[in-house]
């Protein structure tokens, strides 16, 4: 039996101290290597979702000023159109019917970053946890709008377009007044003479007041939206300087 004095229990424990600190080392570097990945997607996630929500503030300020100005084109016929009279063969006119008859230009807010953000594990990247709970309110928010929108587009294919067409008018002039890179068409102006006046009867004041209507619950679900990118962006400014 071998006696226990002659047994190296000081190397037996300087070798075991040297496996625990191995082992303990390898898993600190594998937590350091891990965390230093995760931190550079991270600030890659950051950074698209950065210039993303840049490009969503620029589109909505021309979708407020459109949602805004066709707005405005229904309250200026309200307070100018006299039943039973005929509307004014001017410009100005002709772009107020185009705009509130004929067209709508609706927010497209992409996907980009936020889809990438949504998706599988990406949102664990995000550690500011206001930003990633605004983050993930960012598409509900969305759909608000979207809805309004929707119900103008189908207005204008189902009730407002077809309502001009219905009566025989050239909608030409109408369409062409509008901004043309919103139409897609080039700017031309008819004469009056080759014009048929359209005249202010009941059916065509419901028309304008149901699109008078609906453009200001766009505009109302605009606000939110707005204020959530502004929040965002800011919350990515700052983490940029952290």
């Amino acid at each position: 039996m071998v006696e226990s004095s002659r047994i190296p229990w000081a190397r037996i424990s300087a070798e075991g101290a040297v496996i625990v600190v191995s082992i303990l080392l390898a898993f600190s570097i594998d937590a350091w290597w891990e965390n230093r990945t995760e931190r550079q997607a991270e600030l890659w996630l950051l950074d698209r979702l950065r210039s993303d929500f840049s490009e969503i503030r620029s589109s909505l300020e021309i979708v407020r000023a459109d949602h805004q100005q066709t707005y405005d084109a229904c309250i200026d016929i309200l307070d100018s159109a006299v039943a039973g009279e005929p509307l004014p063969l001017t410009p100005e006119m002709d772009r107020n019917i185009g705009r509130i008859f004929l067209v709508s230009r609706t927010f497209n807010p992409g996907s980009g970053a936020v889809a990438v953000f949504l998706s599988s594990s990406a949102s664990r990247l995000v550690r500011n946890q206001p930003l990633a709970d605004l983050l993930v309110q960012w598409s509900g928010i969305v759909e608000d709008l979207q809805e309004e929108e929707a119900q103008l587009q189908k207005g204008v294919s189902e009730r407002w377009t077809p309502y001009l067409a219905g009566r025989g008018i050239n909608l030409g002039p109408y369409l062409t007044a509008v901004d043309p890179v919103m139409t897609g068409m080039p700017q031309h102006v008819s004469k009056p003479a080759e014009r048929t006046p359209l005249i202010v009867d009941a059916e065509f004041l419901n028309h304008v007041i149901s699109r008078y209507t609906w453009q200001k619950l766009a505009l109302r679900d605009l606000a939110p939206l707005e204020r959530t990118v502004e929040e965002i962006l800011g919350l990515l400014d700052d983490e940029a300087t952290h």
